[in-house]
């Protein structure tokens, strides 16, 4: 079983027909990603749009698009309706990049073109922040997250219009309450209205650009919230935090439970980085790199040499999270970045990226509604540890009492630290 069929097996909510342009199609939807229980209307609304344009290119021999981004493709619903009618009509000179932020994203929208016939190289999705890729594209089309915060949207009106072929277009539905944010943008960066399509919730705009092709390179900017210093543990740090990364604010508590059970444990940390130099120190589920970055400052201090030897191994399911994560870390090179959604299931991803087991690992999971993961998080420390590894968990105490209580043999329970609704919790690999 390939992992992009793992994860769609242990993260399946539900499965739903639809259909689009007499084309019958099977989506698989996941209660970690948005729309969960059925095609929401607002990508329902856009994919009659769409028709509408397919429809027009075609009786004015137009030709259609054979450059497509769907951005933020989350299960991969539009991109896929698209591609599977393109081959239900014999028109296959065509590729369709689909790019979410969450490797959770990337993996079912892989899984749904599979499922209906839509495989590489007509779709490749990609786990990539929105617009990171040069294009350019006949078409750009997303159900633009609101959640991506004002900067950011702002930034995709602007970025999008340098990534648009000669007389390409965008089309992006977004919730009523930003559409004439939306607007104004585009009369702000000069975009070429072609139309509004009003639904009950949402609009749908469709835009081009005014001048000739220019690709302009990616930027991070809009997502840069501010530098602060921050303090765990007594141990003070340095942070940059970015729009679209929980904690921006503070550190979870979470995160305060870590550092003060890494303290207390710290004359067995230190052991395990000296018997295991230049060996990669794994970090999972990392937010905006608050922990991470607290365990450089406090290697510092307890353990100087190892601090200096650190090699950060950072994944999770968010590339922004990663890329922040990355970015505070400030170490050169800098840590290895490699998105996963359970260790479990990209396992050997993440040993032949590292080139080693790990002898030191912080996992801070996200617990998905209606999933037991919990085996599979054993299951990946026993593949990604070695003996006399130093394994730190951080949940809230209801999943944490179940991931206790699912402890394997060879694993010894060595640290404990449980307040106010979170627990840490430490083991050693036997």
């Amino acid at each position: 079983m390939t992992e992009t069929e793992a994860a769609a097996k242990a993260y399946d909510s539900k499965t739903v027909g639809f259909r689009f342009k007499g084309i019958d199609l099977t989506l698989s939807l996941s209660h970690g990603l948005f729309s969960s229980y059925d095609v929401d209307s607002g990508t329902r609304l856009l994919l009659r749009v769409l028709s509408h344009y397919i429809d027009e290119a075609k009786s004015q021999n137009q030709g259609l698009p054979s450059s497509i981004l769907d951005a933020g493709s989350g299960t991969g619903v539009i991109g896929i309706a698209l591609g599977t009618y393109f081959q239900s009509i014999g028109y296959r000179d065509f590729t369709i990049r689909a790019q979410d932020r969450d490797e959770l994203g990337r993996l079912f929208t892989a899984y749904n073109g599979e499922i209906n016939g839509l495989n590489e190289p007509r779709l490749i999705a990609h786990t990539e922040p929105l617009l990171f890729n040069q294009g350019p594209y006949n078409w750009i089309i997303s159900n633009i997250p609101a959640k991506a915060g004002t900067a950011v949207l702002k930034y995709f009106v602007k970025r999008s219009l340098t990534l648009l072929k000669n007389r390409g277009r965008v089309f992006v539905v977004i919730v009523e309450p930003l559409a004439e944010l939306f607007a104004n943008w585009l009369t702000e960066y000069g975009a070429d209205l072609v139309e509004t399509i009003s639904g009950p919730e949402h609009r749908v705009f469709v835009y081009g650009s005014q001048g000739s092709e220019v690709v302009a390179s990616f930027s991070w900017e809009p997502y840069i919230r501010h530098r602060e210093t921050y303090k765990l543990a007594e141990i003070g740090y340095t942070l940059q935090s970015l729009h679209g990364v929980a904690d921006f604010d503070s550190p979870h508590y979470l995160s305060q439970l870590m550092a003060a059970l890494a303290v207390k444990l710290k004359t067995l940390i230190n052991e395990v980085l000296s018997q295991h130099r230049e060996a990669p120190v794994f970090f999972f589920e990392t937010d905006q790199g608050h922990f991470p970055v607290w365990f450089k400052a406090f290697l510092t201090q307890a353990a100087p040499r190892a601090a200096h030897s650190i090699k950060p191994f950072i994944t999770g399911r968010n590339i922004i999270s990663l890329q922040a994560t990355q970015h505070n870390m400030e170490t050169k090179p800098d840590p290895l970045l490699v998105p996963s959604v359970v260790p479990d299931l990209s396992a050997s991803r993440l040993l032949a990226s590292s080139g080693s087991p790990y002898p030191l690992l912080f996992l801070f999971p996200d617990a998905i509604p209606k999933t037991d993961r919990w085996p599979a998080y054993w299951a990946a420390l026993e593949k990604l540890s070695i003996p006399g590894s130093l394994c730190f968990i951080g949940l809230s105490a209801t999943e944490a009492d179940r991931f206790d209580r699912l402890k394997v043999r060879g694993f010894q329970r060595l640290g404990d630290i449980k307040r106010q609704g979170y627990r840490a919790l430490a083991y050693k690999k036997l």
